[in-house]
C-alpha cells in the first residue's frame, strides 16, 4: 500500500465505489464511457488502498478494453441480460433483501429502512430501488466523498460521523451480502466485464472490512429469494458528486440524531 493522508484514501475509497457502483448499472452507450473514465481515475486511486483491490482494479480495466474494442457495445449488454435479468437467470438478483428476507413484507420494510437512511444524510429520490446494489455502491461513494471533505475542511466531528455512518452501513448492510453476491457474479459472468467486476467487489469489500475494523458481519446465507419488484417509491444517492457537493448535503451531531431523522421520515 502506498503512503498517502487520510483525505487521499477517502478519495480513493470513493473512486473505487464510483466505478463499482458504474460497473453494475446498465450499459448504455454513456455508461460505458463513464465507466472508463472512472476506471482511469481507480486506477491511479486504488494503489492508495491495497494490492488485491489494485490488481482487481486492473483486471476490470483491462477486461472492459477488450470487450469495447471497435466500439462494439452490444457484447457488453448482452452479458449484462445474462448476468442480472431475472429473465435469464435468478443467480444473480442484485437486491440485498433477496438475500436478508424471503417474505414480501419484509423486504418491504428492509428496503424503507434503507431509504430513510438515504434520507437521513441528505440524499434525493430516482427511480431505483433502496436495496439495489448499485444504489448502496452509491450511498458509500457518497459517505467516502463527504469524508474526504470533512477532513479537507478540518471538521473532526463531521469526519466521526462521516466514519460512523460508513461502519454502520457496511456491517448492517452491503458487507452483509457483497461478498455473496460478487461471487455469483464472478461465475455468471466469468468471460465478460461483470466478472471482473464482481472479482473487485470481492476484493474491495474485504479490504474495507479490515480498513474499517469492523465487528464479525453476519452474512446472509446464499439462498437468495427473488421477489417480484415493488413499483413503488424507491430512492437512491447521487451517481457523481465532488466533495464541495457532498458538503452541502446535512451532517447530524450523532449517528443516533440521523437514525432518529430516517425514522421520523419513514
Amino acid at each position: 500500500m502506498v503512503r498517502c493522508t487520510a483525505e487521499e484514501r477517502a478519495l480513493a475509497r470513493a473512486a473505487v465505489y464510483r466505478a463499482l457502483a458504474l460497473a453494475f448499472s446498465y450499459p448504455t452507450a454513456e455508461g460505458c464511457e463513464e465507466l472508463a473514465g472512472a476506471l482511469a481515475v481507480a486506477r491511479v486511486a486504488a494503489p492508495l488502498l491495497d494490492e488485491r483491490t489494485a490488481d482487481a482494479v486492473h483486471g476490470l480495466a483491462d477486461r472492459l478494453d477488450r470487450a469495447l474494442v471497435g466500439g462494439d457495445r452490444k457484447a457488453v449488454e448482452t452479458a449484462y441480460q445474462h448476468v442480472f435479468t431475472l429473465s435469464y437467470s435468478e443467480d444473480c438478483p442484485p437486491y440485498e433483501t433477496a438475500f436478508s428476507s424471503s417474505h414480501i413484507f419484509q423486504q418491504t420494510q428492509q428496503q424503507a429502512d434503507i431509504a430513510g437512511f438515504y434520507r437521513a444524510f441528505g440524499v434525493d429520490a430516482c427511480d431505483e430501488r433502496s436495496d439495489h446494489l448499485v444504489t448502496e455502491l452509491e450511498f458509500c461513494y457518497l459517505l467516502a466523498l463527504k469524508e474526504a471533505r470533512a477532513r479537507e475542511l478540518g471538521e473532526a466531528d463531521h469526519v466521526t460521523i462521516c466514519r460512523d455512518a460508513q461502519r454502520t452501513f457496511l456491517t448492517d448492510h452491503v458487507a452483509r451480502w457483497a461478498p455473496i453476491i460478487g461471487q455469483r457474479i464472478a461465475v455468471t459472468g466469468e468471460a465478460s466485464p461483470f466478472g471482473a467486476a464482481g472479482r473487485l467487489l470481492m476484493a474491495f469489500i474485504a479490504g474495507e472490512e479490515r480498513f474499517l475494523r469492523l465487528p464479525a458481519v453476519r452474512r446472509y446465507r446464499d439462498e437468495p429469494v427473488v421477489i417480484a419488484d415493488d413499483p413503488g417509491e424507491r430512492v437512491c444517492p447521487y451517481e457523481e458528486m465532488t466533495p464541495a457537493e457532498a458538503a452541502n448535503l446535512p451532517f447530524f451531531e450523532s449517528r443516533e440524531e440521523a437514525l432518529d431523522a430516517a425514522a421520523a421520515d419513514r
